[in-house]
């Protein structure tokens, strides 16, 4: 037997009272005279002896009274499991997208909020876990409000964190705990392990879906596009049994601009096509039919209005490329080597070194920032070259070498159409083209190199190659009038017009809500000034870096919905950007919880909440027996009573 309030028991001791007062009586008698006692003796002797007996059970009875009451203030009780201090309650629930999945009862979170409010009426001190919070001390009507109000968290949490921090509290507070472990256990949330401690008891109750079975709008990248259309390429994934006809949707914000269906394999994935055009910006939203997981059946991306491309070409004879970049889609620069204006490089997308006899070192650092700032550079050799400048600019961009002027003619015969410059330029190998040649050309060794048109001979004629974000063009021989008929080539210009459309880095099509995004933002910041992120229910400043020409954000947690966010500045909208849940609570597959914590003794496991709160009440279940003691406390008093008035 235990006590809720042992202390009392030390008052016991103060039975010896009623005990002292019985045995030493502090009464005086007083003398009456009499005449005669004679026939009182007899009567006396009864008398005495009864009323010590009268004494006796009444000192009895009163004992027995004072110690009942004491106990039933004690409060005495018996528990299934001896505790050392006080139990406290701590629950961890898991809000995280993958708990929208439908069991026999709706929505897995839904029906876990509605068994936790049903069994815990009775508790007290409760502290509350989520994935984005923690909420301390509640009591069962501060708990039932909080979970009423707890919604689905984006970003994905594991599991071994939060039993860290739960544990890690525990400590602080010096308690012994029932912890209850509320989830579905995804694969991805469990990735860790986890290290259970003895002396708390743990109560897990794994909670599934009915069908393990989902569709997902996967991702969405740009696939091809010319200056009228651009071909938008959606990955749908099938985590399931074999789906028919999934109809997906894309809209231009809320008009339908395409609808498609597919046919998706078990745990299968499809590509879909639409096609847009590549006039104004588009603020798309694909939309597929799914009942289960709601957070990943919308995918949203923004394609902005493609903005004039910077061109800086540098030599003696530009003229051809005003023909090519024209003004309603590039800003073409024409300028000497002489001429060349440093400070302006920074702002450019493409440049075109063409046909310099010298590259001379002090520009060669220049390139090579600007290459490593995720610019293009088209390099086309002069009639006659400082091979050694050349080679050093090779060398500082880790291209290779050239080894010298070749004087013999070759025709270009090897278009390689599956090459990303010119992917969508021909639909098939051409045949009777009008292929341009060449009288001299220079031949070398150059390093991660990818060809994009040869020669007869197999030499390439255009290739390309990376150094750190930028890309670097190689033509191999002058393209003047004297060398070759290149001008006149109808390749000239797909070639030099994908140059400057296909190496703009445009902006992301969308970000994922949880990850790390930088947004580079071209807008100029005066002192104090800063930049806004809104939607419908959010307005914020995120971190930012300002830069002279522009505002690198950065953005993790926020927002917290999924959707088209404004970019404001002083109030105005300086455009928009797309954010999407992550994907990876899409694939349904869940956790063996006893190969994940094991058998202790300690832990419990359940496939119900319910289940889980049962098996705690049979774990601590306590039998009080302080009305007993009441009881028998008025049991003594009325025995008293009856032995004074009787007796």
């Amino acid at each position: 037997m235990q006590f809720k309030h042992p202390e009392l028991l030390y008052a016991l001791f103060l039975l010896v009272i009623p005990i002292l007062i019985h045995l030493f009586q502090l009464r005086r008698f007083q003398k009456i005279p009499f005449t005669n006692v004679k026939f009182l003796k007899e009567v006396e002797l009864q008398t005495r002896k009864s009323s010590r007996l009268k004494k006796f059970l009444i000192l009895c009875t009163r004992l027995l009274l004072f110690a009942a009451l004491i106990f039933a203030f004690a409060q005495p009780f018996t528990s299934a499991s001896k505790a050392e201090s006080p139990t406290h309650t701590t629950i961890y629930l898991d809000n995280s997208y993958s708990m929208q999945a439908k069991g026999e009862e709706g929505e897995l979170l839904r029906r876990a909020v509605q068994d936790i409010i049903e069994n815990t009426q009775n508790l007290e001190n409760i502290n509350l876990y989520t994935n984005d919070n923690v909420y301390e001390n509640l009591s069962s009507k501060e708990l039932k409000n909080t979970l009423l109000e707890v919604d689905y968290y984006p970003i994905k949490t594991d599991l071994s964190s939060i039993l860290f921090k739960i544990q890690n509290n525990i400590k602080k507070s010096n308690t012994l705990n029932n912890i209850f472990i509320i989830s579905d256990f995804q694969r991805n949330t469990t990735e860790n392990k986890v290290e259970i401690d003895t002396s708390n008891t743990y109560y897990i109750t794994q909670i599934l879906p009915e069908q393990i079975s989902n569709v997902s709008i996967d991702s969405v990248f740009i696939s091809n596009q010319n200056s009228e259309s651009i071909q938008l390429t959606v990955s749908v994934k099938n985590y399931g049994a074999t789906k028919e006809n999934v109809s997906v949707s894309l809209y231009d914000n809320d008009l339908l601009s395409g609808k498609s269906t597919v046919n998706l394999t078990k745990d299968g994935s499809e590509e879909i096509n639409f096609n847009i055009p590549n006039t104004n910006n588009f603020n798309g939203k694909l939309q597929l039919e799914d009942e289960n997981l709601a957070f990943d059946n919308d995918l949203f991306f923004t394609i902005n209005k493609p903005e004039k491309i910077n061109v800086t070409a540098i030599g003696n004879d530009n003229g051809f490329l005003s023909k090519i970049y024209t003004d309603d889609e590039f800003n073409l620069t024409s300028t000497t080597l002489n001429n060349l204006d440093y400070n302006t490089l920074d702002n450019q997308q493409l440049l075109i070194l063409n046909e310099l006899e010298t590259i001379p070192s002090t520009l060669n650092n220049t390139l090579k920032k600007f290459a490593e700032s995720s610019g293009s550079i088209v390099i086309i050799p002069a009639l006659k070259i400082n091979l050694n400048s050349y080679n050093n600019l090779f060398s500082a961009l880790r291209f290779g070498s050239l080894q010298g002027l070749v004087n013999s003619e070759l025709s270009v015969t090897t278009i390689n159409i599956s090459h990303p410059l010119l992917k969508g330029v021909f639909e098939k190998q051409v045949k009777n083209f009008q292929y341009p040649n060449v009288k001299s050309s220079y031949r070398g060794n150059f390093n991660r190199a990818s060809s994009i048109v040869n020669f007869e001979d197999g030499k390439p004629f255009i290739l390309q190659t990376t150094y750190n974000k930028g890309k670097v063009y190689w033509l191999s021989a002058s393209i003047r009038s004297q060398n070759s008929n290149f001008k006149s080539s109808p390749l000239i210009v797909p070639v030099f017009y994908n140059f400057g459309l296909y190496n703009y880095n445009a902006s992301k099509l969308y970000y994922t809500i949880g990850k790390l995004n930088t947004i580079e933002i071209p807008t100029k910041l005066s002192k104090d000034e800063v930049l806004h992120l809104a939607n419908d229910k959010e307005n914020y400043i995120p971190l930012q870096q300002i830069n002279p020409d522009k505002v690198i954000v950065t953005t993790e947690a926020n927002p917290a919905q999924s959707g088209f966010t404004k970019m404001l500045h002083n109030g105005n909208i300086i455009g928009q950007i797309a954010y999407n849940f992550d994907r990876s609570e899409s694939n349904l597959i869940y956790t063996n919880l006893e190969e994940y914590f094991g058998n202790a003794s300690n832990i419990n496991y359940s496939k119900n909440v319910e289940s889980a709160f049962i098996s705690l009440n049979n774990n601590t279940k306590i039998t009080n027996y302080w009305k007993w003691f009441l009881m028998a406390s008025i049991l003594f008093l009325i025995i008293e009573i009856l032995l004074l008035k009787f007796l």
